[in-house]
């Protein structure tokens, strides 16, 4: 993804439309972020796509959490909803 892109995503939120479904992206070693993550460490995140660093911030893609109720950002830990979880976690 471009840094344009990537600003566009967060522009339009955390849920895709139309849907509502839940999004987060994924980094370039295979790490997923949440947009809040990527919002708090925008800098960090334009630094790493423009220089193709794979260091955990360069966001290549995004995609929805369907069902992966036991998804979590890797750098706030916070859970990523999923689209059809109805707010239960498994244990």
């Amino acid at each position: 993804m471009t840094t344009k892109q990537i600003k566009q995503s967060l522009r339009d939120g955390p849920h895709a439309w139309p849907g509502g479904y839940p999004k987060y992206f994924i980094t370039s070693d295979g790490e997923t972020l949440s947009h809040a993550a990527v919002r708090a460490e925008w800098k960090q995140v334009c630094e790493s796509v423009r220089t193709k660093s794979n260091d955990g911030w360069r966001v290549v893609g995004e995609d929805i959490n369907w069902e992966d109720t036991q998804l979590y950002c890797d750098d706030t830990n916070d859970r990523i909803e999923s689209a059809y979880d109805n707010g239960v976690v498994e244990a």
